[in-house]
């Protein structure tokens, strides 16, 4: 076996860092992840650059930010932009493959319409796009299993699907996976194979046991589930008016997040079966495992569910968990403030790849229990795609604040170490001016870094709506 590590990405889709055994939930059962966590190192405070699948997808390929890589929509929106990344771009699996990597992917590829994994450096794909294969043509729903929520009542959120298990899609991703991992351990090669699961993200479509394994009585609330903004953007009523319950009653949003909770004990134990297979194969120790999802998911905080053109942690603070043998000590946890762009020149610098031109910077340093001097203190987000009810947000989060610049309506900004749910916007609070002063002059600093094209919009709204001396 080739000297450099083995690298594992395991990627989630729609996945809220607080749904991990390992974050604090008390309720959703964790097995895969509580293994890494413990035997690894636990970030966290990491995030996701934007709240969408595809730009967050691209930014963990080429270490960009939205407005850099360009694509900021979905690949299959109804109101198509870019849906393919311009083809100078760098990618992780491209740099590897150049020093001698074997790199594949398998599952959900959401990154491009023609342009698929083997464009980008990955030499063997199982790709594929979506969990609405597995609903079976032709049978009738049993309706005391189905959750029918959102703008589409035809089409359920969750249900129970009376099928095996071993016909369920991740179970066949796992297995593709699985053959790679066997015959990767007879080669004298190190790989790199990114493992992308479609769920958690709706429908909840699941086989038993899983789709009964949680009572929805016993998931109490959350603690920002009653909050409502007094005045809310458009993104936010956007949000209630397409994807909220029938009433604001918990019990519709418990049925959703219960079914949600079953499809990540279901993935968990499909993440089971790869670190076990790691284990038969001796691969534990040469390989560097990585496991995060691309955003998050409301789930009912604020009374919303799904994602857009909001700017709270559920959809934004990510998990994220590493384990490497013999370089990580077990049970390390990092409070530094990283992001997903952050990832791609991590895998470049583990590799052995000559660096690249990125908005990122690598996370080896952590890893390697030497914390660099330098690390900034905030993580810098954006969404700025253009379907119904998108608004375009930039947002700076350090530890303790939070700055949402709403380029098309209201802004927000939020004190987290008193009010951790967000649950009130201190923009226009006057004992708040310093601070939100200072956030948007920090902001205002890494758009100009990033050559952000959005920057005289930006500075326009601060000095006009803020009075800030730092953006005059």
């Amino acid at each position: 076996m080739s000297d450099s590590p083995n690298i594992l990405l395991i990627l989630t889709d729609q996945q809220r860092f607080d749904s991990l055994a390992a974050n604090g939930n008390t309720i959703c059962h964790t097995p895969a992840t509580n293994r890494l966590a413990e035997e690894g190192m636990l970030f966290r405070h990491a995030f996701t650059p934007t709240a969408l699948c595809s730009p967050a997808r691209a930014s963990l390929l080429t270490g960009l930010l939205p407005h850099n890589h360009t694509m900021t929509n979905l690949t299959n929106t109804r109101i198509p932009s870019v849906t393919e990344l311009p083809q100078h771009l760098p990618s992780f699996a491209a740099s590897l493959s150049q020093v001698g990597y074997r790199t594949s992917y398998v599952g959900k590829w959401h990154s491009g319409r023609s342009r698929g994994p083997q464009h980008w450096g990955f030499a063997d794909d199982e790709p594929g796009e979506g969990w609405h294969e597995w609903w079976p043509e032709g049978v009738e729903l049993e309706e005391e299993s189905t959750v029918r929520l959102g703008y589409d009542k035809t089409k359920p959120m969750a249900a129970r699907v009376p099928r095996p298990l071993d016909q369920y899609p991740e179970v066949g991703r796992t297995d593709a996976a699985i053959s790679l991992l066997e015959q990767y351990a007879e080669q004298d090669t190190s790989f790199c194979l990114q493992l992308n699961y479609f769920g958690p993200h709706y429908p909840h479509y699941l086989p038993e046991p899983y789709h009964s394994m949680y009572e929805s009585a016993a998931i109490p609330p959350w603690g920002n589930f009653q909050d409502r903004p007094q005045t809310p953007h458009y993104g936010y009523r956007w949000l209630r008016q397409r994807w909220c319950a029938p009433s604001d009653d918990w019990a519709h949003y418990a049925r959703i997040l219960a079914a949600y909770y079953g499809q990540i004990t279901l993935l968990e134990h499909q993440i089971e079966r790869v670190l076990q297979s790691l284990d038969r194969l001796g691969l534990t120790s040469s390989t560097l495992v990585i496991f995060t999802s691309d955003h998050g998911e409301m789930g009912g905080g604020h009374g919303l569910l799904q994602k857009g053109a909001v700017p709270y942690d559920e959809l934004y603070r990510i998990p994220l968990i590493a384990r490497w043998p013999g370089v990580i000590d077990a049970g390390r946890t990092c409070d530094a403030m990283v992001s997903h762009i952050d990832l791609m020149p991590t895998l470049l610098e583990v590799g052995g790849a000559p660096p690249a031109q990125v908005d990122g910077r690598s996370i080896l340093p952590w890893i390697h229990g030497k914390p660099p001097g330098d690390w900034p203190d905030e993580v810098f987000c954006e969404y700025l795609a253009t379907q119904a009810g998108d608004t375009e947000l930039k947002m700076v989060r350090t530890p303790t604040h939070k700055l949402a610049v709403n380029l098309s309506d209201r802004d927000e900004l939020y004190d987290l170490h008193a009010d951790l749910g967000e649950t009130a916007n201190l923009i226009d609070d006057p004992a708040s001016v310093e601070v939100r002063h200072h956030l948007a002059a920090r902001l205002d600093a890494q758009m100009a870094c990033t050559n952000d094209p959005l920057r005289t919009r930006f500075r326009q709204r601060m000095a006009g709506f803020l009075g800030s001396p730092d953006m005059q």
